[in-house]
């Protein structure tokens, strides 16, 4: 079905209301997914749309066979920072720019890290646990965070997020970047290095083809004795497996993770009945401040777009094809 007027798909969790207010305008003909991640609903919402904006939530994936399916489309905005869920090469060889929303939750994924680090630190769930329960807890003594070395893969918005936040523990920083970048009060080092001599270990790496399962049995081995990682990232940056191997060994010696190569994380997965790892559905960008700085950006882009003018924050080097 075609229609005269620019057809704008809303895979997200949006109503039609907030669709219509990013827009600025009444003029597009909304979308909006059902939610179930159809295969055949995607399709359909998709095939002639002007513009869609993507799957936060990943429950609809626009994979190679759904953005070749777009006859239309001139315009993907993904409502989130991580755009793996995207084929942006495809939408590229298509001509259809993807743009993303970077930093704007940089903030809530960094309070979430340091967060779970102290929780690790301090054997918080286990402490809370066991006051729920009335049992005895044998308190242990632990090491303060700023006597720390924290080693940051990788050095985005959200790693200099978290490296502002050790700044008021004093804890040594060391950070691997593949863009060369100084960041004051941080050290850059290469991986060996950082993952013998960190206490602690947080992922900041999108998930691409060089980054999937970059930690492994063989960097969980190189790890410093009774240091923690840390995941706020994506998933697939480790390979679960090795990494409920090396849980049980000991190495490393606890976990804490938001994301999860499959989400929402089985039930029957083995972490979950592991004692050194904390849980977290997800929620690392969860707070009103950037959920209002991700709609704002989404906005921003809806609206250039439907002026006829280039989106910002274009992650696969598509600057045309905006103008209907």
């Amino acid at each position: 079905m075609t229609s005269p007027r620019p057809v704008l798909a809303c895979l997200s969790a949006y109503d039609d209301a907030l669709v219509r207010e990013l827009a600025g305008t009444a003029e597009p003909e909304i979308r909006i997914a059902s939610g179930g991640g159809d295969r055949d609903e995607l399709r359909d919402l998709v095939s002639d749309a002007d513009i869609v904006i993507a799957d936060a939530a990943r429950r609809y994936l626009l994979d190679r066979t759904a953005i070749s399916a777009m006859t239309r489309c001139r315009f993907i905005q993904q409502p989130a920072a991580g755009y793996d869920s995207i084929d942006v090469e495809q939408a590229a060889a298509q001509g259809i720019p993807v743009a993303n929303t970077p930093g704007r939750n940089a903030p809530a994924v960094a309070d979430w890290v340091i967060m779970a680090t102290l929780n690790l630190l301090r054997d918080g769930v286990a402490a809370h646990n066991a006051m729920r329960a009335g049992t005895p807890y044998a308190a242990e003594l632990r090491t303060e965070l700023g006597e720390l070395t924290v080693g940051l893969v990788g050095m985005g918005a959200v790693a200099r997020a978290v490296t502002a936040r050790l700044s008021g523990f004093g804890s040594r920083v060391h950070y691997t970047t593949r863009r060369g970048v100084d960041v004051p009060g941080a050290h850059a080092v290469p991986l060996d290095r950082l993952l013998a001599e960190s206490d602690v270990i947080s992922l900041h790496l999108p998930l691409t083809a060089a980054t999937r399962h970059l930690f492994g049995a063989a960097e969980f081995a190189r790890m410093k004795p009774g240091a923690i990682l840390v995941n706020s990232a994506r998933g697939g940056l480790i390979d679960t497996a090795a990494l409920v191997a090396g849980l049980r060994a000991g190495r490393p010696a606890a976990a804490a993770l938001d994301v999860f190569e499959s989400e929402p994380l089985d039930p029957r997965s083995p972490l979950r009945g592991l004692d050194n790892v904390y849980l977290s559905p997800h929620i690392g960008a969860n707070s009103q401040q950037s959920r209002v700085r991700v709609r704002q950006a989404v906005a921003e882009n809806l609206r250039r777009v439907l002026a006829g003018q280039a989106p910002r924050d274009v992650v696969n080097g598509v600057i045309q094809n905006v103008c209907g």
